[in-house]
């Protein structure tokens, strides 16, 4: 379905293991093991991508249970595609399958930067620097 910028369309798909190693790659983030990506995509619970004609230029995706937990993950858009309402899109198309999907009090939630935090108000999201906790391997 095409979104009115040019040829940029947000699409319900995976990306393949290849373009989502591109993604990560273009902003700068760890690339992590083949297999393990594979793994993880393919336990998505539901996906976006942003293409500009058939290159993939953005990535969203939902992790969780699919009912009662709901976690947004790696909304990611190419340095040369951000600052045009691409990641407002892939964001707006995640949770219109969440509220689709999702009980009433089902836990919603996602982990990003401080620098983010008016991207993600816009979304109902509220930052909470009490209840931020991470664990790395």
């Amino acid at each position: 379905r095409c979104l009115g910028m040019s040829n940029i369309t947000v699409i319900e798909r995976k990306p393949t293991v290849e373009e989502y190693i591109q993604l990560r790659d273009s902003v700068g983030w760890k690339i992590l093991q083949y297999d393990k990506i594979k793994t993880g995509l393919d336990n998505s619970v539901y996906c976006v991508c942003a293409e500009d004609q058939d290159n993939i230029i953005g990535f969203g995706r939902i992790v969780g249970d699919g009912g009662t937990v709901f976690y947004i993950q790696d909304i990611i858009v190419k340095p040369s595609y951000q600052k045009q309402k691409i990641g407002t899109l892939i964001m707006k198309k995640l949770m219109e399958y969440i509220d689709n999907n999702c009980i009433e009090d089902a836990i919603i939630g996602l982990i990003a930067t401080s620098e983010l935090d008016t991207f993600y108000k816009k979304f109902g999201f509220i930052y909470n620097p009490n209840n931020r906790f991470y664990r790395y391997k």
